[in-house]
């Protein structure tokens, strides 16, 4: 492989020999991680890719994924890994089977021994990305995070900078700005029929945000805010796929947000780290009260 050949027709661009040490850890390799995970790699980024144990490609996930029939229910690490070997041969990559949710100690000291420069949240849970966002932030290690919105009408991707708002703050100001959802259905014809479907939308729709979050995660790995034009604050980006009266006025148009670090926040607040002490006092403060107004004898 010739590697000045390779990169061609991206040398004017961007440089990537910048980026053949950098280290990024993908967080769930479905739709969504499998592209941002592939966009890394092409330009020699070293990868962690992270997935639940047993996770293999079903039918259903074709029309979406980067992986085809070739794959149908094989594993999506080992899949993924020489789907992207084939794209980019002197790829470095590190593969984890695990859960962040239930293994978070083990996710953690993992990502201690192999140091990342950086978090690409995938998954498409809430649970899980608060897991992550508190390993990033024990460790002081950036996270680009990224959303689709149900019916592919659009999604978010945010950033977290060590010392600036967390996802938890993100989380709780998007509460109220996020599209309403449908009731949650279930997939009673799979093997585990209380688990929930993943979100109706399209390759394109899901692709779309893919590429805006693997674009912020270079800029953040490179540390050129002009890669993007983004501005330096802006640590939440809303995209809209459509129109959609109501929810979006704009198609293919993205607003941006500056979400301020939350005191109050259960990740990186004031109270974080004491929550059992926190507790305490308010636990005594109410017994306090209570005393205070029993009767006199």
């Amino acid at each position: 492989m010739n590697r000045a050949e390779f990169y061609k027709r991206v040398a004017g661009v961007i440089a990537p020999e910048r980026l053949q040490s950098r280290r990024v850890v993908v967080i769930g390799v479905g739709s969504g991680g499998s592209r941002v995970a592939a966009e890394l790699a092409r330009l020699g980024v070293d990868l962690m890719l992270v997935e639940r144990p047993g996770e293999v490609l079903e039918e259903h996930n074709i029309i979406r994924h980067l992986l085809g029939y070739r794959s149908l229910g094989k594993s999506k690490l080992f899949e993924l890994k020489r789907h992207l070997q084939n794209l980019y041969p002197f790829v470095h990559l590190t593969l984890c089977a695990l859960d962040v949710v239930e293994d978070a100690e083990l996710f953690l000291s993992r990502l201690e021994k192999w140091r990342p420069d950086l978090l690409a949240v995938c998954t498409d849970n809430e649970q899980s990305k608060h897991a992550a966002n508190q390993v990033a932030l024990r460790l002081g290690i950036p996270q680009v995070g990224a959303g689709v919105y149900d019916g592919g009408i659009g999604g978010e991707v945010y950033r977290v900078r060590p010392g600036e708002a967390c996802y938890g703050c993100i989380a709780a100001h998007l509460q109220l700005k996020r599209p309403a959802k449908q009731q949650p259905t279930y997939d009673y014809n799979g093997a585990d029929p209380f688990r929930l479907q993943s979100t109706s939308a399209l390759n394109l729709d899901i692709a779309q945000i893919a590429l805006l979050q693997s674009r912020l995660a270079l800029e953040v790995l490179l540390g050129e805010p002009q890669l993007t034009g983004l501005p330096v604050a802006a640590n939440l980006l809303v995209f809209a796929n459509r129109l959609v009266p109501g929810t979006f006025s704009r198609p293919f148009h993205c607003d941006f947000f500056s979400i301020a670090r939350q005191m109050c926040c259960l990740d990186c607040g004031e109270t974080s780290g004491n929550l059992e002490q926190e507790a305490e006092r308010i636990v005594s403060g109410l017994k306090s009260v209570a005393q205070l107004s029993q009767p006199c004898s």
